[in-house]
């Protein structure tokens, strides 16, 4: 467990998400007496294991509520374990509920409020779109800490896919992410970010950059997402992982799309 503020700590939380990560960062905020816990890894034993000794370390403080960022298991995952360990309310983002396990939907609540009090503190809670449709983000103003769920990783760029994520509403949260000013992020996986405007610019001309080199495939004849996927990430990933890189391309055609730029020709895309 990591310190990260004044009442701020991240849980390094092992479970099974997608490469190079095998953690997901979760956050307690407050003090020794009381705490909220944002995302609660995948719900297996080892994340359960290491949320309970990191709340033992915290001097076993009661636990007022349990948010998650988003609905992706390996955030999401613990959240009905974590709310009976604690008796304590498990809430999500509104667009993401219908998202969750029927069988647990129930135990879940819809976010209720736009900011969360604890140990006198507020929390902001940030419509964050763009991973899933319904993420949120956390920002503390106080410490200058924003807890970014999967919309910022800690070393390498987020994951957008089609049809929860939307490219168009991901490049909007970034520009509101970096307006509020942060001085330290907190990410879904990976190391903390101490450099936040640097690094949510670097994310923006990543993206655009990105959409440049699709294009200029398209441009090329090379129409299909798979195809495409095998250019641009033929050099960084293996054969098994290519599928993700289809992923991330779909997303990015998408986005061409919506804006104009490119039309979907029964799964081959074309440029404007």
């Amino acid at each position: 467990m990591e310190k990260l503020g004044e009442i701020v700590w991240q849980s390094h939380v092992p479970s099974k998400t997608l490469p190079p990560y095998q953690f997901t960062e979760c956050y307690w905020i407050g003090n020794e007496r009381e705490v909220i816990l944002i995302d609660t890894g995948d719900g297996h034993v080892a994340a359960q294991s290491t949320l309970e000794g990191d709340w033992e370390g915290l001097g076993a403080p009661r636990v007022q509520a349990i948010y998650v960022t988003h609905y992706h298991g390996d955030h999401s995952g613990g959240g009905v374990w974590a709310s009976e360990r604690w008796q304590a309310p498990l809430y999500i983002g509104a667009h993401d509920l219908g998202y969750l396990d029927e069988k647990t939907r129930a135990s879940w609540q819809i976010i209720p409020r736009s900011y969360v009090d604890i140990v006198g503190i507020r929390v902001d809670v940030v419509p964050a779109p763009g991973h899933t449709c319904g993420q949120v983000n956390f920002w503390i103003p106080t410490e200058r800490i924003l807890l970014a769920g999967d919309n910022v990783l800690g070393n390498t760029t987020s994951v957008i896919v089609p049809p929860d994520g939307n490219m168009a509403k991901y490049l909007t949260t970034l520009q509101i992410l970096r307006q509020l000013g942060a001085e330290i992020i907190g990410p879904g996986h990976g190391e903390v970010v101490r450099n936040p405007d640097q690094y949510l610019a670097y994310y923006q001309t990543h993206r655009q950059q990105r959409n440049d080199q699709i294009l200029a495939l398209l441009d090329q004849g090379v129409t299909d997402p798979r195809s495409i996927a095998e250019q641009i990430y033929g050099d960084v990933l293996a054969p098994r992982e290519m599928e993700l890189g289809e992923w991330m391309v779909r997303g990015h055609l998408a986005w061409c799309v919506d804006i104009g730029l490119a039309i979907d020709d029964g799964g081959r895309f074309r440029k404007v």
